[in-house]
């Protein structure tokens, strides 16, 4: 757990002061007769059309709606942190749990994950920690730049100041540290300039939207392009950076390719211009409210007479849209910034709409996925790791020579949960549970060998909760919220392999992994891939061997490493974590001929039917090419239904809750060339046309 402590600690940024006016309410000048704005189109305000491509829905299958608390990756100096009715929000207050130093407070909706930095004989170098959540640090997580470049969010500010937005590129991982090439920044006042003053925009809820091919914010805080990395892999907001105390609100965040969704031409009559005159497009989900306090786009010349609109920056629902006729100069003749202050509005238009914007259908297909294929404990041992009672799992102590390394054990409602212990002369916690492989201590007979080259994507359901102290998700990873798997025949030493660590995040969550993305040598300086490798670089590793997990036939035993707790965090209530089942599974497999259930389940379920078209391909990526073909569904004997849709999947009742009920897609293999193949779903609700692919694939054989 060095790695953290010595990482974050140089990695927490403050943010840069941009402006220090007095805050004023702008006011509107009523007493201002003449000039006049209005719609020439409003009923190209008043249609439906789909949301377009958002990053989170499509390739995360998660949209930062905020219907959950880590719809938002991470957080920094933060607390009373909720996510409800589709609004995370949290209590800011300038200090970092972790350093207990002041920082700026700042989210990411985007999380890139960690690295470690390891002495190593060429200098000091990064290792990417093991990656099993939806993190920037996985390839498949990252964004392409070249293709989402609309940033959108709606956000509550109690305290406006300024804000920022940064981004990392960088593989390993770091944090965004404002270094080019791989990082970028942008940020400005949360407010407007008058030729002489500043104007704060009121604390309330204001939506901000930046097309990220062109130069936004501030002049004296811009660094860098966000093209100049083919791949982000976090993103990180500061609401209110000059602000140490008050609350921050978000409904939705979407990073959106331009492309996907219609643009609407906002067109306008305007009379009694002056030189200058500018036009704000505000936009709010009610007409009605007091939602909208600041404009969405400002500084159109009101002589251009339109606006294209690119509505993949909005998120589901309906929207209004009223247009403010600003004046350059105010009325002593002194230039005003883009048209800002009490003086500053001639005329405005009544609000139009609703635009509505359906919601996509967000797939995730839950067979093949890591979970899907046969499971080693049930199908080997008749026994599976569901922690239904002692025999799941061996935890070493007396009767090993092995120490304690666990305290309150108990079985309880189906799940197994205890609290880390730190032994005599240790740095941090060494808890362990050992699988049961068919051996029990202290002779182990009857062990069942793990094919390691049958069974490899190992799953664990598990559940740590925050410190009774409140303290925040940094501070609790950085004393010891993470796991690794470590796997062996003989010894440790001898022939054993260990994991990266995987960092927790609270409450009941599953985390998969690849054990097959194990290779060899685990090394940092010979091994070019070792960023992707699941292996601890024998840089930092004590065990000398590292023999990885697919380039051994089969391992005795398997050991999981639940928290790493140090001094500090111990009886804190974040040394104890709860495990609801262990799965070690393999890939699904089926012999031509006989059919394969398809299994899938709404992330977003669709405000209208949407038409479903299953693919199989050989092409990982989330838009399969030719030769993709078209699955085609099964059709039982004697001519009965030829597509089960809904039905409940099969669960088995030894993990009730490792597939949720979805729906399933009876697929014909009969005429597939024996192949190992992707799933693809593509659904088309008539607005809106996506594309999902499983995570792992299916063999025919």
């Amino acid at each position: 757990m060095n790695w953290f402590r010595a990482f974050v600690t140089a990695t927490l940024l403050g943010a840069f002061t941009i402006g220090t006016s007095p805050q004023v309410t702008p006011v509107v000048n009523t007493s201002q007769a003449g000039p006049t704005i209005d719609f020439v189109n409003p009923t190209n305000l008043q249609v439906t059309v789909g949301e377009g491509d958002d990053f989170a829905s499509r390739v995360l299958a998660n949209p930062w709606d905020m219907n959950e608390r880590r719809d938002m990756g991470y957080e920094i100096a933060f607390s009373n942190i909720s996510a409800s009715n589709g609004v995370w929000q949290g209590t800011f207050d300038g200090i970092d749990d972790a350093t207990g130093g002041a920082s700026s407070s700042y989210f990411f909706p985007l999380f890139q994950g960690f690295s470690t930095p390891i002495n190593t004989s060429q200098g000091t170098m990064l290792s990417q920690e093991l990656v099993w959540n939806p993190i920037g640090a996985q390839d498949k997580y990252a964004v392409d730049t070249s293709k989402y470049t609309l940033l959108s969010f709606r956000m509550y500010t109690s305290a406006r100041t300024q804000y920022y937005v940064r981004w990392t590129g960088t593989k390993p991982v770091t944090w965004p540290i404002d270094t080019l090439p791989y990082d970028g920044r942008f940020g400005g006042n949360d407010g407007c300039y008058t030729g002489n003053s500043y104007i704060a925009w009121p604390a309330g809820w204001r939506t901000y939207y930046f097309d990220l091919t062109q130069n936004n914010g501030e002049d004296a805080v811009r660094l860098g392009t966000w093209q100049s990395q083919s791949r982000v892999r976090g993103i990180r907001i500061d609401p209110s950076a000059s602000a140490f105390a008050g609350t921050s609100k978000v409904d939705w965040v979407r990073l959106t390719d331009p492309s996907s969704s219609p643009t609407i031409q906002i067109q306008w009559n305007a009379t009694g211009l002056e030189s200058g005159d500018l036009v704000d497009i505000w936009i709010a989900d009610n007409p009605n409210g007091t939602d909208a306090l600041s404009p969405v786009i400002r500084g159109i010349p009101a002589t251009a007479g339109s606006y294209s609109f690119k509505t993949s920056i909005l998120a589901p629902g309906q929207h209004y849209f009223r247009l403010y006729l600003m004046r350059y100069y105010d009325i002593w003749g002194n230039p005003l910034y883009k048209g800002c202050g009490p003086d500053a509005i001639k005329a405005t238009t009544p609000w139009v709409g609703p635009l509505t914007i359906v919601a996509a259908p967000a797939l995730k297909i839950l067979s093949p996925s890591m979970l899907s294929g046969a499971d080693y404990a049930t199908s080997m041992l008749g026994n599976p790791w569901d922690m239904s009672d002692s025999s799941d799992i061996v935890t070493p102590g007396t009767s090993t020579g092995y120490p304690e390394t666990l305290a309150d054990k108990q079985f309880s409602d189906g799940a197994f949960c205890a609290r880390a212990i730190i032994q005599a002369g240790q740095n941090e916690s060494d808890a362990q549970i050992w699988l049961n492989t068919g051996g029990l201590p202290p002779f182990y007979s009857n062990i069942k060998p793990i094919d390691t080259t049958k069974y490899r994507y190992l799953s664990v359901r598990m559940k740590v909760d925050p410190p009774l102290s409140g303290k925040d998700i940094n501070w609790s990873i950085m004393n010891g919220w993470g796991s690794r798997i470590i796997w062996w025949n003989n010894g440790i030493q001898a022939d054993g392999s260990q994991s990266k660590y995987g960092f927790l995040y609270e409450g009941w969550r599953t985390y998969s992994v690849d054990l097959a993305r194990a290779t060899l040598p685990a090394s940092l300086i010979s091994n070019p891939g070792q960023a992707d490798n699941i292996l601890t670089p024998v840089e930092e590793n004590s065990f000398p061997a590292q023999l990885g997990w697919t380039q051994i036939s089969s391992t005795h035993y398997l050991r999981f490493d639940p928290l790493e707790t140090t001094p500090t965090a111990l009886n804190s209530g974040a040394d104890v974590f709860c495990i609801d089942w262990i799965r070690l599974t393999a890939q699904d497999r089926v012999t031509r001929g006989q059919p394969y259930p398809i299994q899938y389940m709404y992330v977003v379920n669709p405000s209208q039917q949407a038409n479903l078209t299953f693919y199989y391909t050989t092409d990982f990526s989330a838009n399969p090419t030719p030769p993709t073909q078209v699955a085609q569904p099964y059709t039982p004997p004697n001519g009965l239904n030829k597509v089960y849709l809904p039905m409940v999947l099969r669960n088995s009742s030894a993990f009730p809750d490792t597939i949720p009920a979805g729906y399933t897609f009876m697929w014909d293999t009969s005429g597939v060339p024996i192949g190992t193949y992707y799933i693809c779903v593509k659904a088309n609700d008539g607005s809106n046309q996506t594309v999902y692919c499983s995570e792992t694939t299916v063999s025919i054989q």
